[in-house]
């Protein structure tokens, strides 16, 4: 791999800023008529993870077969299921979807393999209002970039959250945490808390294999750690010399710190992912969770939460107070086998620009660009929105791994992870063999010499 491959994409929050003006007065005058093609019988296919943006997709997609006649249907998938799917179909030189959507951390692979298009070529060519890419942010420019291109447009970038019941918290006359020990503290307090019947604390990602492995990568900076030598906030090449150090004290600490937290969940915490937390604080059975700002939808729903409009949320917590916020999310591809690349680049081009995207993200999707996380209407629907203005300044884009071994590392990890969480092992021993395991990976995936 080239190692200029891996240098961190870093657009200036200030310059970005100070082009929304501009982009937000423009962005209404684009005449989507003339720069589309008619594409009238077509049907453009498009598979996603099926998080909850899927539905605002779902919701404004439409209006592309208003303007060009092609349709476009939309296929969700779990999180495992999609990643092999979608590799699979690469191998098979599958033309089925037209525009494939995967998590930012599996670009590295999805690149090498030869699943995905570069784009630089087709950006180049198109109106920059429509494009607009200093309007997105830095970390979720990072998530669509890799070996110094553009491959993908960011749509549904996530950033790491942590969410309390304010109820509770005013009732209890407290503030949400910011260090590790506040955290610790709170959940004790509002766990099995006969002033708050049926309220547990805190539930964690706990469960064995990705959910746990995630979870891992999402704390570790702000556990004051880091996943392997070169990665510290800020590097040039953070992929420099990926020796694991996961078994560093820091990480250790980190570890037990999660093993910690178990006491203060609901029954069975040790093997909650995505959906169970969330549907637990939706629920009204937690006190806090942290989560991925696109799941705030499930809590706001009055129609699926007991909390909606009875929660608020905060960066995340961090041992020293200093948090970095994770990123994630998804980001919209050109399948490299397909046949209908002109008008699936159509599509992404429209759905991905500044008034279609503020569009999706009114009727439900996460925002990804600047223009749409600092607008006032979007801010007044969804609050969690000012939350994700702060943490964007601060995001790390290779707070999880991107290198096409990043499927299986996470999930290694993530088995021993949970493994320590149980009592199956010890953390050290866990950790110490994460480490081996870790460091094998890396070796005979080419990542480590």
């Amino acid at each position: 791999m080239k190692r200029s491959a891996f240098k961190h994409i870093m657009v200036g929050t200030a310059s970005a800023l100070a082009c929304l003006a501009g982009l937000a007065a423009h962005a209404q005058d684009i005449d989507w008529k003339g720069k589309l093609a008619d594409q009238a019988g077509k049907t453009l296919k498009l598979i996603s993870i099926s998080d909850p943006f899927i539905e605002a997709i779902k919701t404004t997609k439409d209006d592309y077969t208003k303007l060009t006649g092609a349709k476009v249907e939309v296929d969700g998938n779990g999180y495992d299921a999609l990643h092999d799917k979608e590799l699979l179909n690469c191998s098979q030189n599958d033309s089925s979807y037209d525009v494939l959507l995967i998590d930012g951390i599996w670009i590295g692979e999805f690149v090498e393999a030869g699943c995905i298009d570069a784009l630089d070529d087709r950006i180049a060519k198109e109106d920059p209002k429509a494009i607009a890419w200093d309007d997105y942010t830095s970390s979720g420019a990072g998530q669509a970039s890799w070996d110094n291109k553009k491959y993908c447009l960011p749509v549904a970038i996530y950033y790491e959250l942590m969410y309390y019941r304010t109820d509770l918290f005013e009732k209890a006359k407290m503030q949400p945490p910011r260090t590790f020990d506040e955290l610790q503290k709170a959940a004790k307090f509002f766990t099995n808390n006969p002033d708050f019947p049926g309220v547990y604390g805190y539930a964690m990602n706990n469960q064995r294999g990705a959910a746990a492995g995630q979870q891992y990568f999402e704390w570790i900076f702000n556990a004051g750690g880091s996943p392997w030598k070169s990665n510290v906030i800020g590097a040039a090449d953070p992929y420099a010399d990926m020796t694991p150090t996961l078994n560093s004290p820091e990480s250790l600490d980190l570890v037990q710190f999660f093993k910690d937290m178990v006491k203060f969940g609901p029954p069975g915490v040790e093997s909650y992912a995505w959906d169970e937390r969330a549907s637990a604080f939706a629920s009204g059975k937690l006190a806090m969770m942290n989560d991925w700002s696109v799941r705030a939808q499930i809590a706001n729903d009055p129609k699926t939460s007991q909390i909606a409009g009875k929660f608020g949320s905060v960066l995340m917590p961090s041992k020293a107070g200093k948090p970095v916020p994770p990123v994630g999310g998804w980001v919209m591809c050109l399948n490299a086998h397909g046949t209908q690349k002109d008008a699936a680049w159509d599509f992404m081009k429209w759905y991905a620009s500044p008034a279609e995207h503020k569009r999706y993200v009114l009727a439900g999707g996460t925002p990804s660009r600047l223009s749409a996380i600092n607008d006032a209407e979007v801010q007044a629907k969804y609050p969690w929105t000012k939350t994700i203005a702060e943490a964007q300044k601060t995001a790390w884009t290779e707070v999880r791994p991107r290198i096409p071994a990043t499927f299986q590392l996470i999930d290694t990890i993530g088995v021993n992870v949970n493994k320590a969480i149980i009592g199956e092992m010890s953390v050290k021993d866990a950790m110490d063999d994460a480490n081996a395991k870790a460091t094998q990976l890396l070796k005979s995936s080419g990542a480590l010499k």
